[in-house]
């Protein structure tokens, strides 16, 4: 019997193929566009790369072609109508169209992330500007569109190219048993693949962390997976929290104790009539601020000239960090000392619990509490957040237009900054003092558009948000040039900070730690509160400070430390999440820890353009750190899992505990 080569598996199969061939073209483009934030890849690495960018593109593929795969084999005649090959062309083109358009989205929105997108990214797709900015990102990358439309051509050529001939099956019956092979050969293959290419009994499907088996560089992983497969294998993670038990429970809480008893700051002491107010500017990473970045050229101008003069009038830490990548993660560190990691922790369900945090603490202490922001209530969960923190006062803009009219809204976020923060020193001074307020700026964010009255004011820079920084920090000096007369400017501890980096010109603030590196000031101008620290300082670190400061004397819940209390400042380090991997900071060495191994090891301060060659002998302070990581990660998801965010009521003694382990 002849042999029909073109039959119903095969022609499924060549028209996959094209698909592979649009994934891998994707690839390309990907690293064309950010090769400048993946270590270089050597000729010995490239076999396992190209090995592992198969295998996960080929869970891609499966997961979006289910439908066309089964539709494609189904064991009846009428798939061979011409009818049923038009619907199965549309199935084949929607699904892939779909996955390639998150793939290629990804080349342009990873610089700003440096990891893959998720489920938990698309959270924009609430934000009542998500057309307007699709709009936008289209616009700054229509090249990358074209691109993508000249791939679809190229499914649709090769599908139409490959053709379908009929079968030379005459029998009904051997029809229907071959076709029927043909499905359960896929079917076996489907689930085969999906599991690793494993038929172990120990397999699961293949998760994001596996992009490991095929390399220990972290950077490369995000060469190595595709973005349907990350978005597919995170839905539903929000629900299902990871369960790390590197230790029992008690020598996990004694390494990292959540529960804090109080510990004053006697040196930075405030007292309880002292106003605290927490400025949060929007992507202002250290990168932009040539104060703080030393890639800059000196003759080159400076973005940030009123934050540069007030960091000579504060205290200001020079090694901080953010502990979260989104403007959403800002928010759970700064007030509840909750770092954000995998998926952005007020999308997920375990978010939804009691909290004891700072705002709460503050209105213990007899402070008024109040969260302002130029966007409406809605946006990013903040305003459902605070209430939950116990805040008592919301000024969003809602409030600002039933006041001001509806003429400042920039068109895509909220309200221009230059307009919101007049109307922030009008609230504040109608505030009873003490207040605790924080004040979170917008305008700084893409599609970095400034208003039409400053057009002409501000350069360009060597990237586009430096001219939107350049008008923010404007806009903040207006704000401080109207309060500083106010009664209750002098009483007034400010921490300004910055929500997350953003993009760099620099190589160095295009690799962590410095990827993550953020300005964090405490301006106090009634007092000789000034110099600079270099110890390491984060997000999650500013709520047990501030407590510490007004001699708080309750136990309270935080995953960071007290920065001015030298006991908090033993074993202590910053952590933050990329490329499938934790970033763990110290004040000597950066870390890439992916749950089970160290990756790199650098020391970061002398080599921040540090190549990654592996950690080939382990000290014992190496070994000890990890120890730590251990312990922070495991009671961050044992938290998570319990969605238990409250102080205990007695602390357990942990000299013990940590000494024995350690000798170990």
């Amino acid at each position: 019997m002849k042999i029909n080569w073109k039959n119903d598996f095969t022609v499924m199969l060549l028209r996959l193929m094209v698909v592979y061939v649009a994934f891998m073209l994707g690839r390309f483009m990907f690293y064309y566009f950010n090769d400048h934030l993946i270590d270089p890849i050597h000729h010995q690495d490239l076999f396992s790369l190209l090995r592992g960018s198969l295998m996960f593109d080929t869970v891609s593929i499966l997961y979006l072609n289910l439908p066309f795969i089964f539709f494609s084999l189904l064991p009846f005649r009428f798939r061979e109508k011409e009818n049923y090959q038009k619907r199965l062309f549309w199935i084949y083109m929607i699904s892939n169209s779909l996955g390639l358009l998150v793939n290629f989205a990804d080349v342009f929105y990873y610089p700003y992330k440096q990891s893959r997108l998720v489920l938990g990214d698309l959270f924009l797709v609430n934000e009542d500007s998500f057309s307007l900015l699709i709009l936008d990102f289209i616009a700054d990358y229509w090249y990358g569109f074209i691109f993508y439309l000249i791939v679809l051509a190229i499914l649709c050529i090769g599908f139409r190219w490959i053709g379908y001939g009929k079968s030379v099956l005459s029998s009904n019956k051997k029809y229907y048993v071959v076709n029927s092979v043909y499905l359960g050969v896929m079917v076996f293959l489907t689930v085969f693949l999906v599991r690793g290419a494993s038929l172990s009994k120990a397999s699961f499907p293949i998760s994001m962390s596996d992009a490991f088996m095929y390399t220990d560089n972290a950077s490369h992983t995000s060469l190595i997976l595709s973005n349907p497969f990350c978005l597919f294998r995170t839905i539903g993670k929000s629900k299902k929290v990871p369960k790390l038990e590197y230790f029992d429970k008690k020598t996990a809480e004694a390494y990292m104790p959540t529960t804090h008893m109080p510990s004053s700051s006697d040196k930075f002491k405030i007292d309880r009539n002292t106003n605290v107010f927490i400025i949060i500017l929007e992507s202002f990473g250290k990168a932009h601020i040539k104060s703080l970045s030393d890639q800059f050229k000196p003759k080159q101008q400076t973005n940030t000239p009123f934050l540069d003069s007030l960091f000579q009038e504060g205290y200001l830490f020079t090694n901080a960090y953010q502990n979260g990548y989104r403007s959403m993660d800002a928010l759970p560190a700064i007030w509840a000392s909750i770092p954000t990691f995998k998926e952005p922790f007020l999308s997920l369900p375990n978010s939804v619990a009691d909290y004891h945090a700072l705002p709460a603490c503050m209105n213990e202490m007899g402070y008024h509490t109040a969260f302002m922001h130029g966007a409406v209530k809605e946006s990013m969960g903040f305003v459902s957040f605070g209430k939950n923190l116990d805040i008592e006062e919301f000024q969003s803009r809602e409030e600002y237009e039933k006041a001001k009219g509806n003429d400042d809204f920039d068109g895509k976020w909220g309200i221009w900054d230059h307009k919101f923060w007049p109307f922030v020193h009008e609230k504040v001074n109608q505030m009873p003092k003490p207040f605790f307020t924080t004040v979170f700026t917008l305008s700084s964010h893409h599609p970095f558009s400034i208003p039409d009255e400053f057009k002409g004011k501000f350069s360009k820079g060597t990237l586009p948000i430096h001219r939107a920084i350049k008008y923010s920090d404007h806009a903040l000096q207006l704000f401080f040039d109207e309060i500083k007369n106010e009664p209750w400017f002098k009483n007034t501890l400010f921490v300004i900070t910055a929500d997350h980096a953003s993009g760099a010109d620099s190589p160095k603030f295009l690799k962590p730690p410095f990827d993550y590196s953020i300005p964090i000031l405490f301006y106090h101008p009634g007092k000789n509160f000034t110099g600079t620290d270099d110890k390491i300082m984060q997000h999650i670190d500013i709520m047990p400070t501030l407590l510490g400061m007004l001699d708080y004397d309750q136990p309270y819940f935080a995953f960071g430390k007290n920065h001015f209390n030298p006991n908090g400042q033993e074993n202590h380090f910053a952590i933050n999440f990329s490329n499938s991997a934790f970033n763990c900071t110290t004040d000597t060495h950066y870390y890439q820890f992916n749950e089970k191994d160290i990756l790199v090891k650098s020391d970061y301060r002398k080599d921040p353009l540090w190549k990654n060659n592996g950690v080939k002998n382990q000290t014992r302070e190496d070994e000890k750190n990890i120890l730590y990581f251990k312990a922070f990660i495991q009671q961050y998801y044992s938290h998570l899992s319990e969605r238990n965010f409250l102080p205990q009521k007695k602390t357990r003694k942990v000299n013990e505990i940590t000494g024995r382990q350690e000798a170990r």
